[in-house]
């Protein structure tokens, strides 16, 4: 990861804030925070982003509400993981015309998790998300949770969302 740049605590804070936004997972932001980014790309000719491998890390602890019966990750809290993290990712790349308001970070199509090995509470993860496909419309994304130290992998998903810009002043007068 050495090309990614640290997060600053302005970036940390603007994670927390919009991961908290949303009632449902705001306990769980609170043990979730970003660690790393690739460089921002910078505006294309149509006012978007190449972003095709960009990746994100955030760093966590398995906390005991985020536990199964067994001790260890509960599978909806992975999932609330992959949703959220990638999310943020988009968010991180969004302008007010490309994946900005009114629906900044798009809107799920699919969400698919799969489960390698038990992530028991205590233990510290590191979340990778790396973009696969943005483009104006549609985001593809993969998440990979792994032990922080080892990199043992834990659990991956991918997450498919799809954006659309506001309506125009003029169309919404129509």
């Amino acid at each position: 990861m050495a090309t990614m740049t640290p997060s600053t605590r302005d970036d940390i804070e603007n994670f927390k804030r919009l991961v908290q936004h949303a009632p449902f997972g705001a306990g769980l932001a609170l043990n979730i925070a970003p660690y790393a980014t690739d460089p921002i790309p910078p505006l294309n000719l149509r006012g978007g982003r190449n972003a095709e491998g960009w990746r994100a890390v955030y760093e966590g602890v398995v906390q005991p509400e985020w536990g199964n019966p067994m001790g260890a990750m509960h599978g909806a809290a992975v999932a609330w993981v992959v949703d959220t993290c990638t999310s943020a990712a988009i968010v991180a790349l969004h302008t007010p015309e490309f994946w900005g308001p009114p629906m900044t970070g798009g809107v799920s199509l699919t969400l698919d998790t799969s489960f390698f090995n038990a992530a028991p509470v205590g233990t510290k993860i590191r979340i990778l998300v790396t973009m696969e496909r943005l483009s104006p419309t549609l985001a593809n994304l993969r998440c990979d949770i792994t032990e922080w130290d080892t990199g043992r992998r834990l659990s991956s998903g991918t997450h498919c969302k799809t954006w659309r810009p506001a309506p125009s002043k003029d169309k919404a007068k129509a």
